[in-house]
This record gives structure tokens, sequence and C-alpha cells, in this order.
């Protein structure tokens, strides 16, 4: 799926001259669909869209080796921490590598497609490839292993903590004239793009800043002009190097945190016989008081009361900083102005990402499926699900629509609505269908990129100020429908399965006589 999902891009991001967009903007003008001109543009789109969901779909590689009881095996043999971390990392860079290298020929396909200029120059895609996309997601993969070893950064906070750190890059790459920190080698591509872009229309001036990456809105044919690629000098090199060693060193500093496995030791105490008769003693005297409460049945299942199960087990284990955070936003949302509001409402989107991301699939995760399924229907046991995912939604974001009532902007509550109800059903259908929360991570996080941050659109769940209710309304039931779907195909699976277990344990006629004859 994720392979698919690159491919689209490869699609949607080199838009037709009629198609009445662009991704990347220098003043209403762009280079001919060249192999100079896509080669650029696949490293740096593909560099700052990898870095972003990307890391949520490999960042706990090591965790996943404890939980699945690997990890006790993996310390008792000679692999040195060094080894381990690194070898975890630099698998990590190969998955990026192989997306990556799937998205270039998709770029190839489509220079082709596009028809402005049917030359393929290989070494106009591999020199960005090599520069920019190696070096970066070197780091990235540094990344991944540091955030699944580092005490306190395995859940919600290192997730919002990484997003912070992407901005920061995104930023800096963007914005600074200062190549060092041109971490998705931005500004060295579009310095040079602005410059021979200035060459050919005077009102551009080349001491302006570089082209912008989004979604760009145009009205007829844009502009083109021809660009010959960058010159990839030493200083370039030398800063794509240094971001090399940086990841290195991140590595190198996983391995010194990270704690082999380690398990809590209980103190070891030696019994004497005597203690032991002693024990045994009490044991028995304990026995005689011990008066365990009847067993009520109960025929009905109440849903309210799986509800509030669902919701105390959603917000358990959540850290301190992430109630000051939510608390800290329904206060902001209670204080600011409306336009305010409505300038960082992506942002409050994020807070329930742990917990959304636990629907569906938590019962896999800790093995605990076979037991649920003895305790109550599995549409019961969904819908459960269903509901507390959108009550917390709404409680984290009641300061917003407390906001909205009390400016009469009904509109926005409604529109907030549907997107509360979208996200948890998106969360629940997928964590339902892969049993993990990887897929559902990392469309979010790349779904909420390009919708409520960067407002393109369609892809706005929130729909303010846009506007998309109707098609987000209609993707919940469908969403809705393809889960419960999955819930009954499930059970006659699991019905079926026992149904044939039990006959082949059957004895066939006559087998237990020659049994015994024999």
């Amino acid at each position: 799926m994720i392979l698919g999902i690159t491919l689209f891009l490869g699609y949607a991001l080199i838009p037709a001259a009629s198609d009445g967009y662009e991704v990347f903007y220098i003043k209403g003008v762009r280079g001919i669909y060249n192999s100079y001109w896509l080669g650029a543009m696949v490293a740096m789109l593909s560099t700052m869209l990898l870095w972003l969901f990307g890391f949520y779909m490999l960042r706990s590689k090591i965790s996943e080796d404890q939980r699945l009881k690997m990890g006790q095996i993996i310390a008792s043999t000679p692999i040195r921490n060094l080894q381990y971390i690194s070898s975890r990392a630099f698998s990590n860079f190969c998955v990026f590598m192989i997306i990556e290298l799937v998205l270039v020929v998709a770029f190839m396909g489509m220079q082709l497609l596009r028809g402005e200029d049917l030359h393929i120059n290989l070494a106009a895609y591999f020199l960005p490839l090599l520069f920019v996309s190696i070096p970066s997601l070197l780091l990235l993969s540094a990344f991944t292993v540091l955030f699944d070893v580092f005490p306190g950064l395995k859940g919600a906070v290192g997730n919002v903590l990484f997003f912070v750190i992407w901005i920061f890059l995104s930023v800096m790459s963007i914005s600074n004239s200062n190549s060092l920190w041109d971490v998705f080698g931005i500004n060295a591509i579009q310095t040079d793009m602005t410059k021979e872009a200035a060459a050919h229309f005077d009102f551009i001036s080349a001491n302006e800043v570089g082209g912008s990456i989004g979604y760009y809105p145009i009205e007829g044919r844009t502009p083109t002009f021809e660009w010959s690629g960058v010159d990839w000098n030493s200083h370039l090199l030398t800063s794509r190097l240094i971001w090399i060693l940086a990841a290195l060193s991140i590595v190198l500093l996983a391995s010194q945190l990270f704690h082999r496995f380690a398990v809590s030791k209980t103190p070891f105490t030696v019994k004497l016989p005597v203690q032991d008769k002693m024990n045994k003693v009490v044991e028995r005297e304990e026995r005689k008081s011990y008066q365990l409460s009847p067993v009520k049945k109960d025929k009905r299942v109440r849903l309210s009361r799986l509800v509030k199960a669902e919701l105390r087990i959603m917000i358990k284990g959540m850290s301190f900083w992430w109630y000051l955070l939510v608390l800290g936003s329904m206060m902001i949302s209670l204080l600011v102005p409306l336009a305010q509001i409505i300038s960082w409402l992506p942002a409050l989107m994020l807070w329930p990402l742990a917990i959304w991301s636990q629907m569906g699939n938590r019962e896999f995760y800790y093995s605990t499926n076979e037991l649920l399924l003895s305790s109550c229907p599995r549409l019961y046991k969904f819908f459960s699900v269903w509901i507390a995912g959108i009550l917390v939604t709404l409680l984290i974001s009641s300061g917003v629509l407390i906001h909205f009532f009390l400016e009469g902007e009904f509109t926005y509550i409604y529109s907030w609505a549907v997107g509360s109800f979208f996200v948890p059903t998106l969360a629940l259908t997928l964590g339902t269908l892969t049993r993990s929360r990887k897929l559902f991570e990392v469309l979010y996080m790349l779904l909420w990129y390009l919708g409520p941050v960067n407002d393109i659109p369609y892809l706005n769940f929130l729909g303010i100020p846009t506007g998309h209710s109707a098609l987000y309304i209609m993707l919940t039931f469908v969403l809705l429908g393809v889960g419960i779907l999955i819930q009954y195909v499930r059970e006659w699976n699991l019905l079926a399965g026992s149904k044939n277990n039990t006959q082949m344990n059957q004895p066939t006629k006559g087998e237990y006589h020659g049994k015994l004859e024999k």
C-alpha cells in the first residue's frame, strides 16, 4: 500500500499544464519537465515527505523485538549493541531507499508521459539522489532508532517532538541561506532554479527568495524555462557530508542508550526448609478464610459499560505532559481570538494520535484477542471502541467547540464534528484491517499534512475553512461499513475453522475397533 501511495504521489506531484495547479512555485513559472528538473523535484519532495510519514512507519522496530519476545534471544547472542543498533538503522535506511527508488522510476515515467522532454538523463536523476536523498535518509534512519531507545520518547511525546524537529528543519531548509542547515537540500536546489528563472524572466529577481513547495492553484498555462541542474561544488558536498557524520553520531549515541532488552531483576532469596513449612501452614490458614463472591450471570451486554471501560483503557498510561498539553490547548482555545484558533487547529489534531492509532489493534498487540472474543459479541466491542474514540476526540477539542459556539460559528462546529467522526473511524477500520497501528499513522500524517496544514482541496478533513463535509460524511459511513464487514468475515472464518477442527478430531467409523484389534 505504501508503494501504491508512492506511485500516486509520483503522478500528483507532476501536474500537466492544464491541471490548474503547481507543486513547486517560482513567481508563476516553472522549468520544463526534463531530467534535471524532475530529478531535483523528486529529491526535494520525496525527502520531505519520507521524513514526515516514514519516521512513524519504522520508528518502533526495536520495541517490536521486545514485544515479540525476541529481545531476550538477541540479548543472549554475541552481537554487540552497536552492531544491533546499526543493523536496525541500516535496514530502515534500505526501506526508505526502496521507496525513494520507486518514486524516481515513477518520475521517469511521468517525464515520458508529460512529453515536454523525452530524453532520460540518468545522471540528472541519481546525482540529487546521491547528494541530497542519501544523507538526509541516513539521518532519518538514525532518528528512528534513537527515538526507540531514548527514555520517554517511545510514545506520543516522541511523536510530537519529532514533528517539531521536522517543522524546524523544513523551515531552515527553505528559508535559511546557510547550506549547513539544509537537510532536505531545498535551499541549494531552489536557489539555483530561481537564478535560472531570473535569467529568462525580467519580473523575477535573482536575489529574492526561491520557490515554495505546496499546492498553488493557477489559471491558464504556466510559462516555462529550461534548467540545466545544480552545480554540485565542494561547499555543497561538504555540508552533505556533515549530515552523514551527524547520522553516524546519533547511531553511536543510541547504542550507548540501548539497554539490551534488560528486564527488572527480582532479588534472589534462599528459602530454608523450616521457612517453607511455616509458609505452608500460614497458607493453609489463609485459605480457610477465603470466601469467593458468587458469579452472577448477566445476559445483557451493556454498551455503556464497554464504552466506559474503553475510555479508561485509552487514556491509561498517558504521561503527565500529555495531560498538561491537552489541558493547555483547551484553555488556549477558549482565550485566544477566533482567527488565531483557526490557524493552529491542525496542531490540535495531533494530540490524540497515540489514542487513535491503538484503535482496532490493541488486542492483537497485547495478544488478548481470544480473551475478548469470549467476553462479548464482536459488534459490541467494535462500536464501544468507535464511540470511545469519538468521545476522546470531542473531549480534547471541547475548548474549540465551546469557542465556536460562543462566537456563533455553527458551520465550524458542524465541520469539526464531521472530522471528529471521520478520523476515529479511519483509525478503527485500518487498525482492524491490518491489526497494526503503522498504516493509520503513516496515512494520517500524510493526509494531515496535505489537508489541514496545506489546505489542498478535498483532503482537508476538518472542513475549515474550505468545507468538504459531505465527502467525509460519506467516507465515514463507507469506512464504518468496511469495519463491520471485517467483523462478520472474521467471525465466520472463526466458526468455520472451529467446525473443521472438530470434524478432523472426531474418529471415523470403526477407528477404535481397528486400534483394538491391532
